[in-house]
């Protein structure tokens, strides 16, 4: 079977195949004249070589039909995307179109545009420019011009990084062929000689592999993207010396595995990860994009089908416990009072954003992996923060970023918003006592702050410290951001302006007058005479972030920040 008809027969290699040759021809037609565009793209997994490294071209594969323009479907992803696809099938009389796929190759004219721009303006009251249409003639196009005029409430994308609730809905169905394979042998309780980590050259990764290893004695694999295992390593090894967690003789038990959570078979070789399959016992599943402007269709990838893949792969020759990172961002937003307890996600509603959606889904897969026999655990942190004992932070979260935008700007904002700020030590002992102990029946763990804390209580605590900021309402806040900005001054919020609207923010910052409570029976019973406990956020506690930022110089001085602000 040659090359090209193996990765055809593999649902997931061809699904991610399918997405990239759309993806080059759409690049192809920016770039080059009608006439050069290539008509075809075979996707390969490696060029065969002559033995003087050259590309062999007597040995590449045929062109078949498989690679044809028409066949390199790419499935709607949004609600606006959806109706356009409808539209475009009855305007073509054709069964399926994809999002990716050029209207001229499905057979539109020039005649069929002009009608498909009148149904698209009845439905939505928007008046298509047709010039960019015809510069990238396909649905997704479409739905970005569409989107970017016509009024929220008719496309049903107010939050223009997420998706509606049937897309989620739909992608947290889990495939059919994610459940234990006839054969596999069960799985184990520990103690573990192979856990499998992912996201560990993160930030909450590096913790969580510095209690996999002080909590164990097992081999930890962690999936890493690198040329080689060697390479993989060592990115892992630089990662916990930057939080200040690397041990001699952590590097004998760390196995560096190149990879990647966003392609099929975690983007290993099929040895490999045949390899994985039969040897590790246990999977930690931390591996997520987390920005807050990342649009879903974006992060899906990631979040959405690296969840799966950790699945299917908790399947394979042995059943693995699959304990997943989640947040407390899958929970809706309301103002007021509500309890949330530890159980299955059942409301779409004020679930918002890429990353928050994308979570969702994630973890409604894992429970019904559950439900198939695959013994799956979600833990839903709060907000991570720094260590509880040595202040290590990351600078790359939402809520930093914040801070050193107001203290570059000399002003922060008064919202009514409460955040839940978990420290990552106490996060990752929590995750790892009970992933490692083999013995809680439970799914669900909520993992919150010992206690949630007003907004303008953590800035008075960064006033306290020093920081001379004046306190601003929203409105005023926002126009000395966006003034800055404007301007050219270095300010970290400047990418994140999208969250900030001129009258309020966006759902993701918070949500004004918002109380949650988490329930945490299951997290408290599974953590009963472990000692692990959590420090509330405090004078005490930001104080020691405060000193790591500013020793790490991530944040100036008091002093020096107060003759830096314009």
């Amino acid at each position: 079977m040659s090359t090209s008809r193996q990765l055809a027969n593999d649902p997931l290699t061809s699904a991610w195949a399918a997405g990239l040759r759309s993806s080059l021809r759409a690049y192809a037609r920016h770039q080059l004249p009608d006439a050069m565009v290539p008509a075809h793209f075979v996707v390969l997994p490696d060029l065969p070589k002559l033995p003087n490294g050259k590309v062999d071209r007597g040995a590449l594969p045929p062109l078949t039909a498989d690679e044809s323009p028409e066949t390199a479907y790419v499935a709607p992803r949004t609600a606006v995307e959806t109706q356009l696809a409808r539209i475009w099938q009855d305007l073509l009389g054709i069964a399926q179109v994809g999002v990716e796929t050029d209207f001229f190759d499905l057979g539109g004219d020039s005649l069929t545009v002009l009608q498909m721009a009148a149904q698209v303006r009845e439905v939505y009251d928007v008046r298509l420019d047709l010039r960019r249409m015809f510069e990238d003639p396909t649905v997704a196009q479409l739905a970005r011009l569409v989107s970017s005029q016509a009024d929220p409430a008719v496309t049903g994308a107010g939050n223009p990084r997420g998706v509606g609730a049937e897309v989620m809905l739909a992608d947290a169905v889990l495939p059919a062929d994610i459940t234990p394979e006839e054969g596999a042998l069960p799985a184990t309780r520990g103690p573990y000689r192979h856990v499998l980590l992912t996201g560990g050259t993160g930030y909450t990764g590096a913790f969580l592999l510095r209690e996999l290893l002080d909590r164990s004695a097992a081999i930890v694999h962690v999936v890493v993207r690198a040329d080689g295992a060697a390479q993989a390593a060592e990115r892992v090894g630089q990662n916990l010396a930057e939080y200040g967690l690397l041990r001699d003789g952590d590097m004998d038990r760390i196995a560096g595995v190149p990879g990647d959570t966003g392609r099929p078979y975690l983007g290993m070789t099929r040895a490999a990860y045949a390899g994985l399959a039969a040897d590790v016992e246990l999977i930690i599943h931390n591996a997520a994009i987390s920005s807050w402007i990342v649009p879903y269709p974006k992060i899906k990838p990631v979040n959405v089908f690296g969840a799966r893949e950790v699945l299917r792969l908790a399947c394979r020759s042995r059943i693995k416990a699959v304990h997943f990172v989640s947040t407390i961002g899958v929970y809706p937003g309301r103002p007021g009072e509500q309890t949330w307890g530890e159980g299955p996600l059942t409301e779409t509603e004020h679930v918002v954003g890429g990353y928050r959606q994308s979570k969702w889904v994630a973890d409604t897969l894992m429970l019904q992996a559950r439900a198939r026999g695959v013994p799956a655990h979600v833990y839903r942190l709060g907000a991570v923060t720094g260590s509880q004992a040595t202040g290590a932070c990351s600078s790359d979260t939402f809520i930093n970023h914040l801070i050193k935008g107001c203290i570059q700007l000399g002003a922060y904002l008064d919202l009514d918003l409460f955040l839940d700020l978990v420290p990552v030590d106490y996060c990752a002992a929590a995750v790892a006592h009970i992933a490692l102990g083999g013995g809680s029946e439970q799914a669900v763990f909520n993992v919150p702050s010992a206690r949630s804390t007003a907004m303008t209580d953590i800035f008075e605590l960064i006033t306290g410290y020093g920081y001379r900021l004046r306190r601003l309402d929203y409105s005023d806040w926002y126009r000395e951001l966006a003034a800055a900005v404007e301007r050219g001054e270095d300010n970290e919020l400047a990418v994140y302006l999208p969250l900030f609207g001129k009258d309020e923010p966006a759902e993701e910052v918070g949500y004004e007058g918002s109380r949650p409570v988490f329930a945490t029976d299951h997290l408290r019973s599974a953590l009963d005479d472990s000692g692990i406990s959590c420090k509330p956020v405090d004078r005490e506690l930001f104080d020691l972030y405060l000193d790591h930022f500013v020793s790490t110089g991530f944040l100036p001085a008091p002093d020096a920040a107060h003759h830096q602000i314009p």
